[in-house]
């Protein structure tokens, strides 16, 4: 099942709602609507003008939207400014925690980090005081007036929240690239990342006697800020490492014929869960058993490979950079590429455990020569 969907593209750049972007609306939506009132005085905002019911939730609804499309030009503007330093931008997602900007690889030079960094905060900043300014302008139009001074707060305060230095948030790569002005990148990255789960942990502490909410955001912090260490970590040392030196070079295939009861046998057999799908000595798909689990045990005896299996399937070249492969790993959240040649020969595969297994002894022969990584 697919969890995200493109809805369009913006100046060429994908872009895709996750699943729970549509749950988090819908949340937001009636939560605005059945306290419109309290946040109307809260705002300072004349609420005389608004009915409840239909027109409350009516406004809790555009007002959700308009949130979600200020953090889509939130990431707009990230994703023009790297694009225009030569960066590739692979798609802009919405999902429950806001929206990411999925680049090739974010800008090392310190100056060209901050900048494609701040720029987001900053649009947020801007599109809230241009929304508070046409609210305040508003007044006399009660439903027209809380909907612009209610996104121009929200906007300021997400301006304000994604300047805190902790990952994943602007403010944490900000933090990064002040300190790679003086120390290695992976150095600056690590101490990014601890003052990121410091944070991230008084948050919680704050959270378990004030709101419940602010223990969902520290957890999300304190993994962003581990996964972005450990991701520049492995690509770091993976630099140098062409995927020759890593893949698997005996492929086990599976026939697109095979129904799903001898082919969760042959998982058994060999211990893999994941196989090239071949005909006639090409690759038509890729099937894991994931998979196969999605049919029910007492029809995998008429069920075949080819009903199941993933038809897109991206391929690799041996002479490919490992750093690379494991950034699209992570990125697309895949657990293998097969390997080919320019001539289209199937000569290896590589799964997320070879990365790992590769990685794991290159960091300790190089903890062991004293080296940083």
């Amino acid at each position: 099942m697919k969890t995200s969907f493109k809805i369009g593209e913006i100046s060429g750049i994908p872009v895709r709602i996750h699943i729970t972007l549509l749950i988090i609306v819908g949340f937001l939506a009636w939560s605005i609507g059945s306290n419109l009132f309290q946040l109307a005085e809260l705002l300072g905002i004349d609420h005389t003008g608004i009915s409840p019911g239909f027109q409350s939730y009516l406004i809790g609804i555009i007002m959700a939207v308009g949130l979600f499309v200020s953090v889509f030009l939130h990431e707009v503007a990230h994703s023009l400014v790297a694009r225009g330093m030569g960066v590739r931008v692979e798609e802009i997602s919405l999902w429950i925690f806001g929206g990411v900007s999925n680049m090739e690889e974010i800008p090392r030079e310190p100056d060209s980090e901050i900048k494609v960094s701040v720029v987001g905060p900053l649009t947020s900043f801007g599109i809230g005081i241009i929304c508070y300014s046409i609210g305040v302008f508003s007044s006399g139009i009660a439903s027209l007036s809380f909907i612009f001074v209610y996104l121009g707060v929200i906007n300021v305060i997400l301006g304000g929240f994604n300047l805190i230095p902790a990952f994943p948030m602007d403010g944490g790569r900000i933090l990064r690239a002040s300190l790679a002005k003086r120390e290695s990148y992976v150095t600056a990255t690590n101490r990014a990342a601890s003052v990121g789960k410091m944070i991230a942990i008084m948050i919680g502490i704050f959270g378990i006697f004030y709101n419940f909410f602010l223990i969902l955001i520290a957890f999300f912090i304190y993994i962003g800020a581990s996964q972005e260490s450990q991701t520049i970590m492995v690509r770091e040392v993976l630099q140098k490492v062409k995927v020759r030196d890593v893949m698997s070079e005996k492929v086990k295939t599976v026939s697109p014929d095979m129904n799903l009861r001898d082919f969760l046998d042959y998982v058994i057999r060999v211990q893999h869960t994941g196989f090239p799908v071949v005909e006639d000595e090409e690759i038509i798909g890729i099937i894991t058993m994931e998979d196969a689990k999605k049919v029910a045990k007492e029809r995998t005896s008429q069920v075949d490979v080819r009903d199941v299996m993933e038809e897109e399937v991206e391929c690799i070249s041996p002479d490919d950079d490992m750093s690379e492969v494991w950034q699209k790993m992570s990125e697309r959240e895949v657990g293998r590429f097969p390997v080919l040649t320019p001539e289209g020969e199937l000569v290896g595969i590589v799964t997320r455990s070879d990365v790992m297994h590769s990685f794991n002894v290159l960091k300790e022969i190089e903890e062991y020569r004293g080296g940083e990584i």
